[in-house]
């Protein structure tokens, strides 16, 4: 028997695994699941509410520790026991290593698209750390020529097919965007950006990158990778095999690159849960389905076909639809 399984956790992996077993714990200090992919619609000018889906959780709170031997997650006002723990927390941002961090703002979720949805409307000049899938995104949403995307490699959506790079530098360019390539960030100031040597106006330099793991403090050490938990093919502890790790909280050794995208998340959840109730059942992850989105342009590939236009839009819809059903279910 499993015993009590305890969710830490409540986005697209964590309301996974819940469904997955009903009978599950799930805990999240925030009563609603955000929805990434509608968070660029809070640049755009859409109601704050729009990206925030209302959904039930068996406990709220913040995690403040976990203690991995006594199986018990300390919140903070209550302590919760479990038989079977998966840490579900999502990711932040670090950016500490680059000269000037301090200039910079961090776009890693609701709050940041809150915060700035209104500051970014009145500066002339705005640089984006980042020509990965958020960087890209975040740069369509806001779009004209006071935009430029800093990226330190040969191309934009670095690891995706050509193909993807191409479309988005000419989505990109073609609302005015500037893209700098080869260009990695030596020091950002109050008013620039220092890059392979040449200085860029900036009254907003804003970071799209450099995402971690959110692992709360620990009684005892766990391994990890880039803060994110290390879990074998089960998504299993490598130190503690009653602990499970899903989505962005997870590292799994010896399993390549995977990207981080809902449909990642969804799979890695309830394969968290399926093993956390006594299966084993090896993650074998499937991005069968990876859209991007710039301005109102929506681009990629199904299967090994691809997509643009109204197409991948309702594409993208459709997996949105199903992710905020999901959440109401539970």
């Amino acid at each position: 028997m499993a015993g009590r399984i305890v969710i830490l956790g409540g986005g697209i992996a964590g309301v996974s695994a819940k469904l997955r077993n009903r009978h599950s714990v799930l805990i999240d200090e925030n009563p609603y699941l955000t929805m990434a992919p509608r968070i660029m619609d809070i640049i755009s000018g859409r109601s704050p509410d729009y990206p925030l889906i209302p959904r039930k959780l068996d406990h709220t709170g913040r995690v403040q520790s976990i203690d991995f031997e006594n199986r018990r997650v300390h919140l903070h006002n209550k302590d919760i026991t479990y038989d079977r723990l998966i840490i579900a927390l999502g990711h932040s941002q670090n950016y500490s290593f680059i000269k000037g961090s301090k200039y910079i703002h961090g776009f890693s979720g609701y709050g940041d698209a809150m915060s700035l949805r209104n500051e970014i409307m009145h500066k002339k000049h705005i640089i984006i750390i980042g020509g990965g899938y958020l960087g890209v995104e975040l740069a369509g949403a806001i779009g004209g020529n006071r935009v430029t995307v800093m990226e330190g490699g040969k191309q934009i959506l670095a690891g995706l097919p050509s193909r993807f790079a191409k479309t988005a530098s000419d989505l990109l360019s073609s609302s005015g965007v500037n893209i700098a390539l080869e260009s990695p960030v030596e020091e950002v100031k109050r008013d620039a950006v220092i890059a392979s040597g040449k200085r860029y106006e900036s009254d907003l330099t804003l970071f799209a990158g450099g995402f971690t793991g959110n692992i709360p403090e620990t009684a005892q050490d766990i391994t990890t990778k880039n803060s994110r938990i290390a879990v074998n093919s089960y998504l299993q502890s490598l130190d503690y095999p009653d602990v499970y790790a899903a989505g962005d909280t997870m590292f799994v050794e010896n399993g390549g690159f995977i990207p981080m995208s809902a449909i990642i998340a969804r799979s890695a959840g309830i394969t968290a849960m399926e093993n956390a109730m006594g299966f084993r059942k090896k993650f074998k992850p499937n991005n069968f389905a990876n859209i991007i989105r710039v301005g109102k342009h929506y681009f990629g590939t199904v299967g090994n076909t691809f997509v643009q236009g109204i197409p991948a839009r309702l594409i993208k819809e459709a997996a949105v639809a199903l992710t905020i059903n999901h959440a109401k279910e539970i």
